[in-house]
């Protein structure tokens, strides 16, 4: 799964929403940016490709970005 915020391609599952065995949702963490996501959510904001560019951070500049970005990242 790609980050919408990043575009790192590293991620983990925190939680799966199930409706008996099925899964119906998953959040999901960025490892390279600590963004949060559930993928049940609309396109417009998780979507890379639809996502407002506005909304991305590289996290390769980790210090343009001190409260957002984990201290571990900078």
């Amino acid at each position: 799964m790609t980050c919408p915020r990043c575009l790192g391609r590293e991620a983990n599952v925190n939680h799966e929403g199930r409706e008996g065995e099925t899964v119906v949702w998953r959040i999901l963490h960025c490892l390279a940016c600590s963004f949060s996501w559930r993928d049940s959510e609309p396109a417009s904001a998780v979507d890379p490709a639809v996502r407002d560019a506005d909304f991305r951070v590289d996290a390769s500049k980790a210090e343009l970005f001190p409260i957002v970005l984990p201290p571990s990242r900078r």
